[in-house]
């Protein structure tokens, strides 16, 4: 038999009452019975389509925020950003030529 994860990553929605709800599949893959104590970090929001498909974790981008002294929106804009100085653009161009 399996063992039970220490951790899981997974997305709710925060109700009316401001609780927060995870589905008994959860509960089950942590090891966790009702009435137990676990300890909850909440992010606001969900990271883009864009940097998931890129393989970008929460844990990283509080890794980078950490060690840059950044908060987490300037680290997700600079991960959102990467690579946009080499696209089709002017800049590229010019970059060109001047290997050339």
């Amino acid at each position: 038999m399996e063992k039970a994860k220490h951790s899981v990553t997974f997305e709710a929605d925060v109700d009316a009452g401001g609780a927060v709800h995870f589905s008994r599949l959860i509960a089950d893959e942590l090891g966790v019975k009702a009435g137990a104590r676990v300890t909850v970090r909440i992010v606001g929001g969900v990271l883009s389509r864009e940097l998931t498909a890129r393989n970008v974790s929460d844990e990283e981008i509080e890794q980078i925020g950490n060690v840059q002294l950044e908060d987490r929106v300037q680290v997700v804009k600079f991960l959102r950003c990467e690579g946009i100085l080499f696209k089709d653009t002017s800049f590229k161009k010019r970059m060109k030529r001047l290997r050339s």
